[in-house]
């Protein structure tokens, strides 16, 4: 975001919001999907919240249905950041934009925070897992026009799977995966719930005086109603544990194969005890996962190729594409 930019916000954001003084930008750095900034006055912060440049997936980075969502959620689900303002200008900037308040606390990312030095690990999987069951169980009342009914498993299969041919790699290792998934769905009998599709350690704030408690949980970009089962495979694709190939655990972004952490199937457990279900079989929510999270990267990865993105980060992606595409295949 140029100057000229930012000042076209501030002045923006001067009009509509009781403003104190000179007001700052600072950009987040990290993620890779939605873009985030900090910006603050001589007595205020607000997270800006808008989406990156270049051509995007269909249904991708909706900034209003994300605001939508967050302002109607809000009441039933409180973990959730409480939004301010919504802009569909585009005279103020070229894409939508939302202001949001800041949970400020503990994110755990690549390397664990100090603070969990000599720390029971396991207390901060448990309350993971507590606080995802919360959110599955969270009122829809009031969010029912993002049910789009039964059928979810389904749609998300194929839905992923034209996704990827749509930027499928030259050398595709994906194809027994995708023939897997499509052969051994499970029946789509679950009563759907809230699911948030990118629940993990680094969109949860946990709270820096009681650091084992959740005090929000952020991204909820790619949220809907739908199977929680689908959104635990979503979460579990991200958690490598400390038996898996020394590769993915050099790419993790987030600590989960240290000691002390839990494993796939203790979290597994975990949930069937908050949730109090029996999962005899999560497998299936598991490579999916790895395969929804492949073309997730292979989207950022093919956007960086064709010079949408000058983004450094963005450009080993190919490579841990074909990582996580290896480990699904692994499971089968």
């Amino acid at each position: 975001m140029n100057q000229a930019q930012q000042q076209n916000i501030i002045n923006y954001l001067t009009k509509h919001l009781n403003t104190n003084g000179q007001i700052t930008f600072k950009a987040f750095k990290g993620g890779a999907s939605n873009l985030t900034y900090s910006i603050k006055d001589s007595t205020n912060e607000w997270i800006m919240r808008t989406s990156p440049p270049g051509t995007k997936a269909k249904g991708a980075h909706d900034m209003h249905r994300e605001y939508q969502l967050l302002e109607q959620l809000h009441a039933d689900f409180p973990l959730c950041p409480k939004v301010i303002l919504m802009c569909t200008d585009k005279n103020v900037f070229e894409r939508e934009f939302y202001l949001m308040q800041p949970i400020n606390g503990i994110i755990i990312r690549k390397q664990l925070p100090e603070i969990y030095q000599n720390f029971d690990l396991s207390l901060l999987c448990k309350e993971l897992i507590k606080v995802h069951h919360q959110l599955h169980n969270a009122s829809t009342d009031n969010l029912q026009h993002f049910n789009k009914g039964s059928g979810y498993i389904d749609r998300q299969i194929s839905g992923w799977i034209h996704r990827y041919t749509q930027v499928a790699p030259k050398k595709d290792l994906a194809e027994p995966v995708i023939k897997w998934l499509v052969n051994n769905q499970p029946k789509d009998n679950r009563k759907y719930t809230l699911i948030h599709n990118d629940y993990k350690f680094d969109n949860v704030v946990f709270d820096a005086k009681k650091p084992d408690k959740i005090i929000g949980v952020l991204d909820w970009e790619m949220t809907t109603i739908g199977d929680p089962l689908m959104d635990l495979g979503c979460s579990l694709a991200y958690w490598f544990e400390s038996s898996d190939h020394e590769l993915l655990r050099q790419i993790s972004m987030m600590p989960t194969y240290l000691d002390g952490m839990l494993s796939r199937d203790e979290m597994v457990h975990q949930y069937c005890l908050a949730s109090g279900q029996s999962i005899d079989n999560y497998h299936y929510y598991y490579i999916y996962g790895l395969f929804r999270l492949a073309v997730i990267l292979q989207q950022i990865y093919h956007r960086y190729e064709k010079g949408q993105s000058d983004n450094p980060a963005f450009k080993p992606l190919g490579m841990v594409r074909d990582l996580i595409i290896k480990q699904a295949i692994d499971q089968l």
